[in-house]
């Protein structure tokens, strides 16, 4: 289809150019050859009478006016893709709909697995595909390629609307057994003890409870840093270490597991979970549907 001239097919693929700075990485993302994007390229500097992209330091990089068409068709491809899955009804017991979520591993341990019991008998063909928070899929949901995006205050952005989802705190746990820690836990102990913490990704990126120390200018001796919160408790099982985790998470743990759950001796701010959802999916029937299902089950979480 064309408009004013314009290939419509171009945006997608300029789109896809500017954002990976690679005329061969948007041809496998697009499933196209090389030669063909190469030639979509040249077609639209032809259009512009703009170059688009130049070569710089091995990749393609956006002319200014090139960077302005890019975030204009981020926003038109987001508003197409909202358009095409537009539906004058939802009707969630007859619906086949793929919801993707990016949540960590203590959301969808302590949120999720508590929603999916009700949500298969609801809406029996809804599924979910959950993604793990890094910069990856924060730019993927920016653009609007994901559907939720579960994150807390201290990175929540405000380009998109956003609800508080739920809120937890924290507690300590250690090995039933550690050699120095009781059945209390003073400050003096806590700080004098190593942990178990958590660092995301290669960029070793903080938490809720991480960013809190480093505010505070509280520097913990720390043992292991894992990339999930999941596993947290199991590591200190046998050792003489402490980890500070979720309340929630606490309240789930294996009676099994030869742990004590102490106060943390330290004020930590609570911890709240935003649901969010993308601009551009605001009057998707779906979208309202399920954010509102999120949301019922999020008031009754406890």
């Amino acid at each position: 289809m064309r408009m004013d001239n314009l290939d419509l097919n171009l945006i997608v693929a300029l789109e896809a150019i500017v954002r990976h700075r690679s005329v061969s990485a948007a041809a496998i993302e697009l499933g196209l050859t090389q030669p063909a994007i190469s030639r979509a390229l040249g077609r639209l500097r032809d259009h512009f009478k703009d170059r688009i992209v130049i070569a710089a330091d091995r990749q393609m990089a956006p002319t200014e006016f090139g960077q302005a068409l890019y975030e204009m068709s981020r926003q038109l491809l987001n508003e197409t893709r909202s358009f095409a899955q537009m539906r004058p009804n939802f009707d969630p017991k007859a619906a086949e709909r793929v919801f993707t979520i990016v949540a960590s591993d203590f959301v969808i341990r302590v949120f999720f697995t508590k929603v999916l019991p009700r949500l298969a008998v609801d809406a029996p063909g809804i599924s979910l595909r959950f993604v793990m928070i890094d910069t990856v899929s924060e730019a993927m949901f920016a653009r609007g390629e994901l559907d939720f995006f579960v994150v807390p205050d201290m990175i929540v952005g405000h380009e998109h609307p956003y609800v508080p989802l739920f809120s937890d705190d924290f507690v300590c746990v250690v090995w039933r057994d550690h050699p120095e820690i009781g059945d209390t836990l003073d400050i003096e102990t806590y700080l004098s003890q190593r942990h178990v913490t958590t660092a995301f990704g290669v960029l070793a990126r903080d938490s809720h409870f991480e960013r809190f120390l480093k505010d505070e200018n509280i520097d913990l001796k720390v043992a292991l840093s894992m990339p999930n919160f999941v596993l947290l408790p199991e590591c200190v099982v046998g050792t003489p270490y402490v980890a500070t985790i979720h309340a929630r998470m606490a309240k789930l743990l294996s009676p099994d597991l030869p742990l004590k759950v102490l106060r943390v001796p330290i004020k930590v701010p609570p911890l709240v979970e935003n649901l969010q959802w993308h601009q551009s999916r605001q009057h998707d029937k779906s979208m309202i549907w399920m954010r509102d299902y999120l949301l019922h089950a999020a008031r009754h979480l406890d």
